[in-house]
């Protein structure tokens, strides 16, 4: 692209040519945060969350031409689209008082409070149905249904409890990322019979594997394979600062593509094959919204290779944010989903710096932790610094080990019996990563907790990463960084005072 007679340099290139799905993420993130967490009207909603997009394209744009022009009206209509689709998402229609003689799936039960819950995603009632169908049963620990079930219930609804103050825990912002629409009392509920789709597969190979595995292989063999998490190991790995080693994300998405590239390397099309066997792992993972994330990315990644145009890893990640959040707005509000986009879109506008490869490897766990332990503070409480060290090597360790595990321990899910010896194998592995990721627990024990240091720490990383991936100048990035300092200082003030 000329302009003036001469090429511009990388840093004078406009974000929507460097990235043009930032300025549609952007809009829509802020959209619902004035939207449904300020609760202002439509109108003015999305007149700031445009003007915040078009202040940050215009603050980085280096060269206006009549080229940039289309992608500014394409970029204006999806925005205007975009927005119309995720306020029809959010919007609240009424529920219906009673629910009788239903029949649903159980997709999933957890223990809620004193007592456990279900959630029931109802049986569709046509190709055209924009009502959330699933719904939260509460019920006894004695007669609790389990993933896979097939239940007749019937009950009234009652509606999921809001926060009483900024910074509780909003029961109808977490149920609604779980696509639930309300909760179903006096609910008369029996098991009439299993599902035979994925949600029977996924529960099946559960069971199999926890019977005929030694435990921790048995948990990360389920937690990669299925989603289910074993309670035991979850705590491990929340006290080591790796809780994302075994939700299923990029890491295990990216192991499954890597395997099927190089199986199916000789085979015509394939990557019709590959796409279609990596939608089919994340539907039996569980399609947990980091699953999904990656799987829309990595999807966007094969389509741009069959048209010879791959693009870049901030702007597919961002691409893949803004299909998910027009597919389901409460996603925002899920805290995985939102763990997981900042530590991609950290790390590929990380990897688009002009900084030597060894030092942006080094500077990886770093910025991952700085961004991420925000929102892991501000939710969970206590973050630990251990994390910082022990995730410079889990990344590596676990591409290598998860899918090693997975070989090792298919001979005892198969039912041979000499597979107890390989399995033997996968769990020495686990219990040495383990015991190496409890000495570095040992040695370094200290929790960090949300503040305002860190909020504005993680900030002002996130703004120099994002200008940098969107080809700001230098002198355009400390513009940035001073906006975001001074908008920091306002949102403080006003919260202390």
């Amino acid at each position: 692209m000329e302009t003036h007679g001469r090429v511009p340099t990388p840093a004078e290139v406009s974000p929507l040519a460097r990235a043009p799905a930032f300025a549609l993420l952007s809009t829509l993130c802020a959209f619902l945060v004035f939207r449904e967490d300020m609760s202002f009207a439509f109108i003015s909603s999305a007149a700031m969350a445009v003007a915040l997009s078009a202040g940050w394209y215009l603050l980085g744009a280096g060269f206006a031409n009549e080229r940039s022009l289309p992608v500014v009206c394409v970029l204006l209509l999806s925005a205007a689209l975009g927005l119309f689709v995720v306020d029809y998402g959010i919007s609240r229609s009424p529920l219906p008082q009673k629910l009788t003689d239903e029949t649903g799936v159980v997709l999933s039960a957890r223990k809620w409070g004193y007592s456990n819950v279900a959630l029931v995603k109802i049986n569709s009632r046509g190709y055209l149905n924009f009502r959330s169908d699933k719904y939260v049963l509460r019920d006894t620990p004695e007669n609790c249904p389990e993933p896979g079930d097939i239940v007749r219930f019937s009950g009234v609804t009652r509606p999921f409890r809001r926060a009483d103050a900024p910074g509780d825990f909003d029961e109808f912002l977490y149920w609604k990322s779980k696509g639930a629409a309300a909760y179903l009392e006096s609910a008369n509920i029996s098991v009439v019979g299993k599902s035979r789709g994925i949600s029977y597969f996924r529960a099946f190979l559960t069971s199999r594997a926890s019977r005929v595995l030694p435990p921790l292989t048995a948990g990360y063999i389920t937690a990669s394979w299925t989603g289910e998490k074993d309670a035991n190991l979850s705590e491990f790995h929340r006290n080591a600062g790796t809780s994302h080693l075994l939700a299923v994300s990029g890491l295990h998405v990216g192991i499954v593509y890597g395997i099927f590239c190089f199986l199916l390397r000789r085979v015509k099309h394939k990557q019709y094959i590959i796409s279609a066997l990596i939608w089919t792992y994340v539907a039996l993972s569980g399609a947990s919204p980091s699953s999904v994330r990656a799987a829309v990315m990595l999807q966007m990644i094969i389509i741009g290779r069959m048209i010879g145009s791959p693009g870049n890893a901030f702007n597919t990640t961002c691409f893949a944010g803004s299909v998910m959040l027009a597919t389901n707005p409460w996603l925002f509000w899920d805290v995985g989903w939102r763990l997981s986009v900042l530590s991609v879109l950290t790390l590929s506008s990380l990897a688009s710096t002009r900084m030597e490869n060894g030092v942006k490897l080094l500077l990886a766990s770093p910025a991952v932790w700085l961004v991420t332990s925000v929102q892991s503070s501000w939710t969970f409480g206590d973050v630990p610094m251990s994390g910082l060290v022990i995730n410079l090597f889990a990344v590596p360790a676990f591409a290598a080990l998860l899918p090693l595990a997975s070989v090792l321990s298919m001979p005892s899910v198969l039912g041979f019996e000499f597979g107890i010896y390989p399995a033997g194998c996968a769990e020495f592995l686990f219990a040495a990563w383990e015991r190496m990721s409890n000495n570095i627990t040992f040695l370094l024990p200290q929790k960090t907790s949300f503040s305002y240091p860190l909020l504005v720490c993680g900030a002002l990383t996130l703004v120099y990463l994002f200008a940098n991936a969107c080809g700001f100048s230098h002198k355009k990035i400390l513009v940035a960084e001073a906006v975001n300092i001074f908008c920091l200082c306002f949102l403080l003030y006003n919260v202390v005072i």
